[in-house]
C-alpha cells in the first residue's frame, strides 16, 4: 500500500511541477500541441489510478477470502464433515454473509448439511448448521 501511495505522490508532484513549465512555454506559443511531457504525464496519472484501484481489489478479495476460510473452518470442526462447495458470499457493512455446503456428513434425510455463517474483521458471529444453531 506505501508502494501505491508513493507512485501516486509522484505522479501528482510530477504533474503538478510540469504545468507552470507548460503553462510558460504555450503562452509564447499560441496553438495547442499535445507533446511528449503531455503524455507522459496523462500515463503516470492513469497509471497511479490504476494502482490505486488494484490494490483496493486486492484487499477486498483478501478479507473476503479470509471471512470463507474461518466459516468453512469452523463448520467442518464443529460438523466433522468437509467442506463441499460454497454456494454464496455476500458483504454488507463490513459484515460477511458465507453459505456453503459439506459433503461428508449427510443428515438423516440424506441432504447435504449446510451452514451458513456471518464474520466481521475474522470474527465469526453467527454460524448455522442445516438449520440449527451451533
Amino acid at each position: 500500500m506505501k508502494t501505491i501511495a508513493a507512485i501516486a505522490a509522484a505522479a501528482l508532484v510530477t504533474t503538478a511541477a510540469a504545468a507552470p513549465a507548460d503553462a510558460r512555454h504555450r503562452r509564447h506559443r499560441h496553438h495547442d500541441d499535445v507533446d511528449a511531457g503531455d503524455i507522459v504525464a496523462g500515463a503516470l496519472v492513469v497509471g497511479a489510478v490504476a494502482a490505486l484501484t488494484s490494490s483496493s481489489n486486492r484487499e477486498k478479495r483478501a478479507r473476503q477470502d479470509a471471512a470463507v476460510g474461518a466459516c468453512s473452518d469452523e463448520a467442518e470442526y464443529r460438523s466433522g464433515g468437509r467442506l463441499s462447495e460454497i454456494i454464496h458470499v455476500s458483504r454488507r457493512r463490513g459484515y460477511y454473509d458465507v453459505e456453503g455446503a459439506l459433503d461428508a456428513d449427510r443428515d438423516s434425510d440424506g441432504f447435504e448439511q449446510t451452514f451458513r455463517c456471518t464474520v466481521r474483521d475474522g470474527r465469526i458471529y453467527s454460524l448455522r448448521l442445516s438449520g440449527r444453531d451451533v
